[in-house]
């Protein structure tokens, strides 16, 4: 079997080929629906997120795809239009993607769950992305015995590294990270008045950095009102006024804007919500005041050549790197702790693997024992008389049981303690598995 990781993030992608890859929950269904029904005793599954699209399959050898991966030249473009279905000409050129393959894509998923891949390093969101991709998996029947180990044993990894070094201490969130941006345009934040779009995960970590941050006269503009007031419910701080009023998106969103020096966006549509005319047109009521707007949704919220108005300075996700960056180097000692644990798990992990491969071996020696037990026993019952059938039956099962005892332990003990090298492995499967 071949185990592969095939997509992009945000170290080899800018956010406009980000955001063109970019899937939801509905969309990664499809895909998985359809990938998996085009490659027999295949796994996969899909993690998307705001900064990186992957995708993970268990192939067979012998496939076709499987093959086709080590003709260099043409391996992303067949990977491109495998997962997508089609010959897209905007996936955006082969530089922006990485294919990684067996040991190396597993070292990739434990950095991924460790958050030491993230543009947050040792942020904790990413497990409850990976948690939901491998139950999206699970629920379309696309996750069988190879991914049923290996991303429950991710999500181990990555909770190991958070408990066992400190690297998600002081991390900066999303939100802190743009309002520190702002606060290069706008100066002090405080008595601001801001404008928050969405109410998801994101939106709700931004919320909690607007309270640090004195905001607590803010507006939250989401589709829908309840998300958002049980967001604000969820975050109102224990002491001190929060003055937050909650907006259904079609309600007066250009005055909304028109008032407001600060906007943060991050929702999960697949089309701008505020255009560059919408801007245009709100601005020449404005007049000179300058309105910082981050957009941290992929795709993105804000339509990008909005930032060519005057008086609007327009931040994507891919502006906060820097404030990021900044935060990791205090980390920095951490960082090499955690890739220690990865290294390690990995090891343990293909130890692990070995009952994937010996157990059939275990299995089959078992089953052809018994096989030739009972044609034995047949040939040969005829010649009892029938009063002494069932003690003749039982002798021969406890004989065969006997036999079969040291070798069958004998494995079981170097799989669970040793581990087995893919020669021994290799070499087993030869020897006692038909072909």
């Amino acid at each position: 079997m071949e185990l592969i990781v095939f997509g992009l993030n945000h170290k080899t992608a800018p956010v406009g080929i980000r955001e063109r890859w970019a899937l939801s929950s509905g969309e990664s269904e499809q895909a998985l629906e359809r990938i998996s029904s085009e490659i027999a005793d295949s796994e996969h599954l899909i993690l998307s997120t705001c900064n990186r699209t992957e995708f993970y399959s268990v192939i067979p050898a012998s496939s076709g795809l499987a093959r086709n991966l080590n003709e260099e030249a043409d391996a992303f473009r067949q990977l491109t239009n495998f997962y997508l279905g089609e010959d897209d000409v905007n996936s955006g050129g082969d530089d922006h993607f990485y294919l990684y393959r067996q040991e190396n894509a597993v070292k990739h998923l434990f950095r991924v769950a460790g958050g030491l891949d993230s543009m947050i390093i040792g942020e904790t969101e990413i497990l409850r992305q990976l948690k939901e991709a491998y139950a999206l998996s699970e629920k379309n029947s696309a996750s069988g015995k190879m991914f049923r180990r290996l991303f429950p044993e991710a999500l181990k990894v990555g909770k190991k590294v958070r408990t066992s070094t400190s690297i998600s201490e002081g991390c900066i969130t999303p939100g802190q990270a743009a309002l520190r941006l702002a606060s290069d345009v706008l100066g002090k934040l405080e008595g601001k008045e801001a404008l928050l779009i969405g109410s998801g995960v994101v939106a709700s970590l931004t919320a909690r950095a607007f309270i640090e941050h004195d905001l607590r006269k803010f507006t939250v503009v989401n589709r829908t009102t309840e998300s958002a007031e049980a967001m604000l419910e969820e975050i109102k701080p224990e002491t001190g006024e929060l003055q937050a009023r909650v907006l259904a998106l079609g309600d007066d969103l250009p005055g909304t804007i028109a008032s407001a020096e600060l906007i943060i966006s991050s929702t999960s549509s697949v089309e701008p919500i505020i255009t560059a005319e919408t801007l245009r047109a709100i601005q020449e009521q404005r007049g000179s005041r300058p309105l910082v707007i981050i957009d941290l949704a992929v795709p993105r919220d804000i339509e990008p050549r909005s930032g060519e108005l005057e008086n609007i300075h327009l931040f994507n996700i891919d502006d906060l790197n820097g404030v990021i960056q900044g935060n990791l180097s205090s980390r920095h000692e951490q960082f090499s702790k955690a890739e220690e644990i990865v290294n390690k798990q990995i090891d343990v992990f293909y130890s692990q693997l070995n009952y994937l491969e010996v157990d059939p071996v275990i299995r089959h020696l078992i089953e052809r024992f018994e096989i030739i037990r009972r044609g034995e026993l047949q040939n040969s019952l005829e010649t009892f008389p029938p009063e002494q059938h069932e003690a003749v039956d039982k002798l021969t099962r406890s004989l065969v049981n006997k036999l079969i005892y040291f070798p069958i332990e004998r494995l079981k003990s170097i799989r669970d303690m040793q581990g087995l090298s893919k020669d021994e492995t290799a070499f087993l499967k030869k020897l006692f598995l038909p072909k």
